[in-house]
């Protein structure tokens, strides 16, 4: 036999041995299971039988019956349930709650709830279960409980508490709720205006600052938030604490248009900015109609303080030492521009969770962010009232996290953006009486 001969009758000595070896494997494995089937036969008849006596026994003694499964199956478990109350959410909200109630407590009337509803019903619905241990949680309740985590502030032990479920319960349905509000609702409701409604909001603007083709306002807020221990200096801004930095395009009805919230607070409002979907879509998602102003062509504008920079389409007002005509045209600016300012204290207002540091992860608040100026914009549209006594606790808050004041951007003035700004002040100063700044 030649090398070649003796290495194919190893190899099938080798797979020989190695089927004798899994058959042996095989059978042992069948003989213990075989061994287990046969303890578990004894074991259920021996309790038959323990059954069968208990039944003789309590029928000669003549005992009240008893659940002989709860007997001999006892758990060790000590709860399967705590026993909450529901007593809020069924009796008092939905048979008393009136809508000054309703509004204070959910920041919307009942039928306003009841149209928020049904717009994330289908993301939200339970999905049928076969094997049902307990009645899952209403949309109308998921809805609940996170409009009132987010107005509240309260800690999900507290909510839980209100509303008769756990506290991973409350974060759950947060974090349904949010996700679903982002999911349905953010194409309808948070979205730049088109050619008609810059239209409409731009002649508003004009009314109310004398400035034409404006239709928006930007700026920036700080959100305070539980930030992770690593890379916990890039989320701490200029005053001190950790946030993200939320840059907002408002129209003239305080609704928000555009808003980006990615970044830590440590980023600048104009590292932001060019960062922004908005800066690299800007032909896209601002209309690109134009005016012409005493024979200059003038696109539609948005308005931002000294941390931007001055671009063809968007102006800011004039820094340092002015003339009387260019600090005419930054009140006229200013009187525009205030409708950011009161964009970010309503939603701040409603939504109290925006106050203090979020007791969520860190990579939830962007949607936690968006969700509220989401349901903002969906109560400004519906008309919602808005309680000023709100104000009052973002006062507060701004004690304890002052927002970073303005940098003033140094980059090289656009030329046309300032030939825009110019011709704008100009037409101002000729056509309208000069205005004084109280701060000079």
């Amino acid at each position: 036999m030649n090398a070649l001969q003796y290495t194919e009758l190893f190899k099938s000595m080798i797979q020989m041995m190695v089927i004798e070896n899994n058959k042996r494997r095989t059978a042992r494995l069948l003989k213990i299971i075989h061994r287990r089937q046969q303890v578990w036969k004894r074991i259920h008849l021996q309790i038959k039988r323990s059954l069968n006596l208990i039944m003789n026994v309590q029928h000669q003694m003549l005992l009240p019956p008893m659940n002989l499964a709860e007997f001999c199956f006892v758990s060790n478990r000590r709860l399967w349930m705590k026993r909450r109350s529901y007593h809020f959410w069924d009796d008092i909200v939905l048979n008393t709650y009136d809508d000054a109630q309703w509004l204070e407590s959910f920041r919307m009337r009942k039928d306003t709830f009841n149209k928020l509803c049904d717009i994330v019903k289908r993301e939200l619905e339970p999905k049928p279960i076969f094997l049902k241990s307990r009645e899952p949680l209403s949309v109308q309740k998921q809805v609940a409980v996170a409009l009132y985590k987010l107005a509240s502030c309260a800690e999900y032990r507290v909510v839980g508490n209100i509303f008769g479920i756990h506290k991973s319960t409350v974060k759950k349905c947060l974090y349904k709720v949010v996700n679903a509000i982002n999911n349905v609702m953010m194409a309808d409701y948070l979205h730049m205006p088109n050619e008609f409604e810059a239209v409409e909001i731009a002649n508003n603007f004009e009314k109310r600052s004398h400035i034409p083709q404006i239709i928006g306002c930007i700026d920036g807020s700080h959100i305070p938030i539980l930030a992770p221990a690593d890379g916990y200096r890039d989320y701490v801004n200029r005053k001190g604490w950790p946030s993200y930095n939320l840059q907002a395009v408002v129209d003239d009805k305080c609704r928000f248009r555009d808003i980006c919230i990615r970044h830590p607070g440590n980023t600048h409002d104009a590292a932001v900015f060019k960062d922004s979907n908005l800066y690299k879509n800007v032909h896209t998602l601002i209309p690109q109609s134009s005016k012409n102003i005493d024979g200059m062509e003038v696109p539609y504008l948005i308005i931002g303080d000294p941390a931007y920079p001055l671009l063809p389409w968007l102006i800011k007002g004039y820094p340092g030492s002015v003339t009387p005509e260019q600090d005419s045209f930054n009140v006229h600016l200013n009187s525009a521009r205030i409708a950011v300012e009161m964009a970010f204290g309503r939603l701040r207002g409603r939504w109290r969770i925006l106050l203090k540091r979020l007791d969520v992860s860190h990579t939830f608040v962007p949607n936690i962010t968006s969700a509220c100026c989401i349901l903002h914009n969906f109560l400004e549209y519906t008309n919602e009232h808005f309680v000023q006594q709100w104000f009052e606790h973002v006062a507060d808050a701004e004690i304890l996290f002052p927002q970073p004041g303005h940098v003033i951007n140094r980059e090289r003035n656009n030329i046309l953006g300032s030939d825009i700004r110019q011709h704008l002040t100009t037409y101002l100063s000729q056509n309208f009486p000069l205005r004084r700044s109280m701060l000079r």
